[in-house]
């Protein structure tokens, strides 16, 4: 689904510097990435839950993922809010993709064996700021969940 939202919005857009903040996969990574460090200990199943993410939702080769998983790490150390990264989200997605995202934050969470509080907390302050109804939030962390074994 994601891949399809890249290819409308960013059609062969070079991964540049200027740009990167205002593309929507760089958003996204840069919200797993929230996610991921929300516990203060990055797993590297949760790295490869972002990176599988990237390649598999934004046509990413794989090189060009893991670089932006980098530039994610280095914009969460710098962030000053999660506001830039969800009004990105917000401008370019529908409901259903903003819930698709949610999911994706879920199974972040639930990558290194299971959700910390923090994972959780975070991930509800970004569906509150993508205004991702409650019952969709659970739902999509049911979905998760089971995913996740």
């Amino acid at each position: 689904m994601l891949k399809t939202l890249q290819a409308l919005f960013f059609p062969d857009q070079p991964a540049t510097e200027t740009t990167r903040e205002t593309r929507l996969d760089a958003a996204v990574a840069i919200l797993l990435m929230e996610v991921a460090r929300a516990d203060f200990d990055v797993a590297e199943d949760e790295l490869d839950v972002i990176r599988h993410t990237l390649i598999d939702d934004f046509a990413m080769a794989p090189d060009t993922a893991e670089a932006l998983v980098r530039h994610a790490a280095a914009e969460v150390d710098d962030s000053t809010g999660l506001f830039p990264f969800v009004r990105v989200l917000n401008e370019q997605l529908s409901p259903d993709q903003k819930g698709q995202v949610i999911e994706t934050l879920w199974r972040v969470a639930y990558a290194d064996a299971g959700k910390h509080h923090l994972e959780e907390s975070i991930i509800r302050q970004i569906a509150d700021l993508l205004y991702v109804p409650h019952s969709q939030f659970i739902r999509a962390r049911v979905r998760a969940e089971e995913s996740a074994g």
